[in-house]
């Protein structure tokens, strides 16, 4: 009778020990598939009402291959059509402002040598120089043929790109002169929960292509260079390593239930 109890009480050890057991690996796993809180938020800073972080936007320089919208404004109607090319005109007057192929088309090619082709004015330098600077340049020019005429240079070909752990991957073009980092994330639909905030930036300059990560987690991303973005960088997000080892296509709802099956059916023969 006692070996009896004996058994018995040693039976519902193992039993609690067995249930002990598979809860652990549960927990194990509902861990192993989440992402920390922490490495989700944006920005994160505990600042005061008063605390402010300086930073300055880095100027873009025109470079060869840049496509550039230049108008010129006047109101005298046959200066504007000696100055301004007919999608020029066109677009100065609200129709197929929004069509970028045509912009595409129509507007001036920085050649190899740095030059734009307007008419009258002939060829114009513009490479190197920032469109406030180019735009000044094209009214000195131009103020030898006509008086209080404006100039307006936008930038055309100015897209990024935006690939990995995004809603949205995709080529974007942007009409925004100051475009952040935190813009694209937003366009691109944002992260998914796997997204890594080590954001991967690659930008294209004369020297070659510069690689750089940005935290977009801590506050100060926004005084790096590369917070503002620039035509044809890419953004890459790559996955966290979670997602990585397989853990976000793994079956949790099939094991969790075999779990829990599992319990049931232990503590139903243990009792």
């Amino acid at each position: 009778m006692i070996l009896k109890s004996l058994n018995s009480v040693t039976g519902k050890v193992k039993l609690k020990s067995s249930n002990l057991f598979l809860a652990i690996i549960m927990l194990m796993l509902v861990a192993a598939s989440c992402t920390p809180h922490k490495k989700l938020v944006y920005l994160q800073h505990q600042a005061e009402v008063s605390d402010t972080l300086m930073f300055s936007r880095p100027d873009y320089f025109i470079k060869p291959g840049d496509i550039l919208h230049i108008r010129v404004l006047t109101l005298d109607e046959e200066s504007d059509m000696l100055f301004n090319n007919e999608e020029s005109r066109r677009m100065g007057s609200g129709s197929g402002a929004r069509n970028n192929i045509s912009v595409f088309l129509h507007g001036y090619t920085v050649g190899e040598g740095g030059m734009v082709n307007m008419p009258v004015l002939g060829d114009v330098n513009v490479a190197g120089r920032t469109i406030a600077q180019a735009t000044k340049e094209i009214e000195e020019k131009v103020e030898e043929y006509l008086i209080g005429a404006t100039v307006v240079i936008k930038l055309v070909n100015f897209s990024i790109t935006v690939l990995g752990e995004v809603r949205r991957p995709g080529n974007y073009y942007i009409y925004d002169n100051q475009f952040s980092i935190m813009d694209a994330i937003g366009l691109a639909g944002d992260m998914t929960d796997y997204g890594n905030r080590q954001v991967n930036i690659v930008r294209q300059t004369e020297q070659g292509a510069t690689f750089a990560t940005l935290d977009v987690t801590d506050s100060k991303a926004v005084v790096s260079e590369f917070y503002y973005l620039q035509p044809n960088d890419i953004v890459y997000v790559q996955p966290h390593r979670v997602k990585r080892l397989g853990f976000a296509q793994f079956p949790f709802a099939v094991v969790f239930s075999a779990i829990s099956t599992t319990l049931l059916l232990i503590n139903f023969f243990g009792n």
